[in-house]
């Protein structure tokens, strides 16, 4: 048990030290983030978010030999100001066409939409591209444990700017999330605070998909939040717990992924949920008795 823990350390900090400190700070972040979109009861926003980004980068690599005729003979992908260039597009579309829908059940049908065609527009982009031999499995997994240090760099400032305007507004945040009424007696537009969330998520999403792809992205965003809100007492310590979450899984996926040799995004997927539900148990139970 010991031996497996300081070889799962020593790969984790060592040879994939990068892709590490990207999720593990991702995984503080987000999870925070998404406690907003299920407040605002607007899950399958948090799940279109990621699926809009990620079709803007298979898209990059759809286009990219086109604007770049020699990636045909080096197969180089898509620069990543172009992919996320491509993600911001597709994010800033997306985006626009839900903001313009006038109620919040009419933004998730919306939102759940755009994932059913953003993930079938990313399958038919990558597959009809020069890249559809290696593609389909970033298209999935992403490719965590090859993100280099520039990469790791504009995840983690991504996180931390993130974290920081989050953290300045949030009271305004967080009442336009659970009393629109009492919102707007206060003078925060629930619509404008509505499309800042929105902003917050798209940015997240369009610089960490290229990174870490659209599934690591979503599962942060959406699991934590969800599974654990039954067994949140308060608004603070929600947002709080979902980030603990969010570490302690990534570092026991990274565990098990060293040690089992397992995709890293389908193993958090997994793991997000098994420490979510857990930890929800347990909050049950306490009060109970």
């Amino acid at each position: 048990m010991l031996n497996s823990l300081l070889e799962a350390w020593n790969l984790s900090t060592g040879l994939f030290l990068d892709g590490f400190l990207a999720v593990l700070v991702a995984s503080f972040v987000l999870p925070a983030i998404g406690t907003l979109l299920v407040l605002r009861k607007m899950p399958f926003v948090a799940v279109a978010v990621p699926g809009i980004a990620g079709a803007g980068v298979a898209f990059s690599y759809f286009i990219w030999p086109t604007i770049f005729a020699i990636a045909y003979e080096t197969l180089d992908p898509p620069s990543t100001f172009f992919q996320n260039l491509c993600a911001f597009l597709f994010l800033a579309l997306g985006l626009l066409w839900l903001s313009s829908r006038e109620s919040r059940d009419r933004i998730e049908s919306g939102a759940v939409l755009l994932f059913v065609v953003t993930l079938a527009l990313s399958e038919i982009l990558l597959l009809d591209s020069i890249y559809d031999e290696f593609s389909h499995r970033w298209l999935h997994h992403g490719h965590v444990l090859s993100v280099l240090e520039s990469g790791r760099s504009r995840v983690i400032g991504t996180c931390l700017i993130i974290a920081a305007i989050a953290g300045f507004y949030r009271r305004e945040l967080w009442l336009t999330a659970i009393d629109r009424e009492q919102a707007t007696i206060s003078g925060l537009p629930e619509k404008r605070w509505l499309l800042i969330h929105l902003f917050l998520a798209g940015v997240a999403s369009g610089m960490i998909v290229p990174e870490l792809g659209p599934q690591v992205v979503l599962g942060l965003l959406l699991i934590p939040a969800t599974i654990s809100f039954p067994a949140a007492r308060s608004l603070s310590g929600y947002a709080w717990t979902c980030a603990t979450i969010g570490i302690v899984s990534t570092l026991l996926t990274f565990w098990v992924s060293m040690i089992q040799d397992w995709p890293i995004a389908p193993a958090l997927i997994v793991i997000l949920a098994i420490v979510s539900l857990i930890h929800r148990l347990i909050k049950q139970r306490w009060w109970a008795t």
